[in-house]
């Protein structure tokens, strides 16, 4: 899934990383010379796993021999398996591969010198004419490419239990106001159910709920302007009723949302326990791997309808990886349609390239989402789309974890304001607008 950036996760990579060090390199050096591939991610849940396996395949068979070494690590939203990776790096003891997004998370890693540029790459296989122009303001610094990517997944779905809906005649929500009337039509009918799941044991959610509040007050542009400090938060009027609209949605949550991850709190659509859940389209892969069938049991709208929102994920170079001709090899492979096709076609992500037809996805909302990409307004999300700052991004889940909790839309404001002013937010965060 998804990823904690570098300042936010330094002291945990402290804590985290030695013991990986020691149990990694002895298992690491038992691998034959040369042969080994040793790669990080953090795709452990349903659907995501037997994804990244589907490419191993692939690479096992294009590299006769090789043994691949996976170091997942699940939780946190990615920010665990992070925690031990910048271990890794900063000890100059770099794997072959690893999961990564883009935006403010890459420029770090690009920025601390932990990277190779993959110019190369992209030139040999024509990526920036075939993906959706968005995405290049958010890999491309300096000049350079850094990252080679691997699927696009859309976070501004609002999935939800079709049974549920169709048995109180509910029409799936168009924008906020359809949605808060919904929420309030369930919980009067059905009081034990929650109107909407919510999983916040990985703090990271409660910025999708921020960014979704954002995009449906104010619109994409005042969303990018709010993630990168653009705005003055104490005064700024849209942003204070984006925060009340949120604050409204705060009763029609799941209430034991610190205990759930992410996928648990999908689940809540599967037993009926909730009714709607604002998630990325990775629940996607979710919900088929524990035999969900779309337009029956589940059913899901992108709100709102005109905006592509989302992010990608990637995989970039690292700068010193012990078996380079191997990581190249990975790399060269995520570009080609083969491969982006093998793993989006079971993640419930999207091909992030163009040669991928919208019609062999079998459900469809993947049909929407990739022609969607490329014919509807494209920006990235605020989180593990890159336009937060990573020190921003921590501070913002601690404030909003405890506003998900009181509902006290001033003291929120007042405490994300101090944050911003405190990461300098917008200094930081001026990349984004540069010409």
């Amino acid at each position: 899934m998804k990823t904690l950036r570098i300042a936010s996760i330094f002291m945990l990579a402290f804590l985290l990383a030695v013991g990986s060090l020691f149990a990694g390199g002895a298992k690491e050096t038992a691998m034959a010379p040369g042969k080994q591939f040793l790669i990080y991610d953090y795709w452990t849940a349903g659907g995501e796993k037997q994804a990244i396996d589907a490419l191993f395949d692939m690479f096992r068979q294009q590299q006769p021999g090789v043994q691949i070494l996976e170091n997942q690590v699940a939780g946190g939203g990615g920010s665990n398996m992070l925690a031990v990776l910048m271990g890794k790096l900063q000890s100059h003891n770099a794997p072959d591969a690893f999961q990564a997004s883009e935006g403010s998370q890459l420029k770090d890693y690009a920025d601390a010198g932990y990277l190779d540029p993959v110019d190369d790459i992209w030139q040999a296989s024509n990526m920036a004419s075939r993906i959706n122009p968005m995405w290049i303001k958010t890999v491309k610094f300096n000049g350079h490419y850094w990252t080679v990517p691997l699927n696009a997944h859309r976070t501004n779905w609002l999935w939800f239990n079709k049974k549920i809906f169709d048995q109180l005649n509910l029409q799936p929500p168009t924008d906020f106001a359809s949605l808060l009337a919904d929420a309030k039509a369930i919980k009067a009918a059905m009081p034990n159910v929650s109107p909407i799941a919510f999983g916040n044991q990985e703090k990271v959610w409660s910025i999708y709920l921020f960014d979704m509040c954002d995009l449906l007050t104010g619109g994409p542009d005042f969303m990018q302007k709010v993630d990168t400090g653009v705005i003055d938060f104490a005064t700024d009027p849209t942003f204070r009723q984006a925060m009340q609209n949120y604050a409204s949605l705060i009763p029609y949550l799941y209430p034991y949302s610190s205990t759930k991850t992410w996928d648990q709190a999908g689940a809540l659509l599967k037993t009926g326990d909730a009714a709607m859940y604002w998630m990325g389209d990775w629940i996607l892969g979710y919900f088929l791997s524990v035999g969900m069938k779309p337009e029956v049991d589940f059913s899901g709208v992108p709100i709102p309808r005109d905006v592509w929102m989302g992010h990608m994920d990637s995989f970039p170079m690292p700068k010193g990886a012990p078996h380079p001709q191997l990581a190249k090899a990975w790399l060269n492979m995520l570009t080609t349609a083969d491969a982006q096709k093998a793993f989006n076609m079971i993640k419930g992500s999207v091909t992030i390239v163009k040669d991928v037809p919208a019609s062999v996805y079998a459900d469809p909302y993947r049909k929407l989402s990739a022609a969607d990409l490329q014919t509807k307004e494209a920006l990235a999300d605020g989180f593990h789309g890159g336009l937060m700052t990573a020190q921003f991004g921590g501070d913002l889940q601690n404030i909003l974890s405890q506003f998900v909790t009181d509902g006290n839309v001033d003291n929120a404001i007042s405490a994300i304001a101090t944050a911003a002013t405190r990461d300098n937010l917008k200094e930081k965060s001026a990349w984004y607008w540069a010409p």
